[in-house]
């Protein structure tokens, strides 16, 4: 099904039944992406599972986004189907979205799941406070002799482990997401929360330090560790990750 959210052409699936529950995927991700715990998931809730704008089926944003942007559209989206108080899972970039939506308009949900959520800056190491500069000033400075400088870059970026080689035209928007550091935005999220990682994620920004600084920040919230997980619980550990989400948002 599709809504006109914000001027914006929005996919989304509406599955099963009881209270409902906002899905919000990841960077490169779509609504698939949850299929494999929807099944369960829809025998006790009403689920919302949404293409954010510029992946899966969602038209792309017509400007460079910022989470706020991305916010505000959740937000108007519940309105516009009149869902009362949802609770909300964010899983990475959707998690960095659930923060901002609780902090911006706490009156929208009931609950929030941070899964595996960005939103914190992490510190360069030294490899990467050393070579990144290099590269953006690689960018201006040599010719583009035989494709040399592209092919160079990209293996920099890689090295990097960018997403922005790969972002398109969502290159602004991914620039945005990575400048916002919501660290001060955690302590304003009142809404009751389930920040629940995976005890290997290997990202900087969802590393499992990151989810106990989220744990200390956001006053009415629990942790829950799934052991062995990396960065998609909900895929690789689909049976805890269950137990942990039915728990919480009944």
């Amino acid at each position: 099904m599709y809504a006109n959210i914000n001027n914006q052409e929005i996919y989304y699936q509406k599955l099963g039944s009881g209270k409902d529950v906002v899905m919000l995927h990841g960077w490169k991700q779509d609504v698939s992406t949850f299929h494999n715990v929807a099944g369960e998931l829809k025998k006790h809730f009403t689920l919302w599972l949404i293409d954010l704008p510029g992946f899966g089926r969602s038209e792309n944003p017509k400007k460079d986004f910022t989470v706020s942007d991305y916010a505000d559209i959740i937000a108007e989206f519940i309105k516009h189907n009149k869902i009362e108080k949802p609770v909300l899972l964010g899983h990475s970039v959707g998690g960095r979205i659930g923060i901002v939506l609780a902090s911006k308009h706490p009156e929208a949900l009931s609950k929030l799941i941070l899964e595996d959520s960005a939103g914190i800056q992490p510190k360069r190491d030294l490899a990467k406070f050393i070579v990144y500069p290099f590269v953006k000033a690689f960018k201006y400075l040599i010719p583009n002799l035989f494709n040399l400088k592209t092919k160079i870059r990209h293996k920099f970026y890689r090295n990097l482990e960018s997403d922005y080689l790969t972002a398109g035209e969502l290159k602004g928007t991914l620039t945005n997401i990575l400048r916002e550091d919501l660290t001060s935005e955690l302590s304003k999220v009142k809404t009751p929360t389930l920040i629940v990682w995976g005890s290997d994620d290997p990202n900087l920004e969802s590393s499992p330090e990151n989810a106990r600084i989220m744990y200390k920040k956001i006053p009415f919230s629990k942790l829950e560790f799934i052991e062995g997980a990396g960065h998609f619980p909900h895929l690789t550990h689909p049976e805890k990750f269950l137990y942990f989400v039915k728990d919480f948002a009944n």
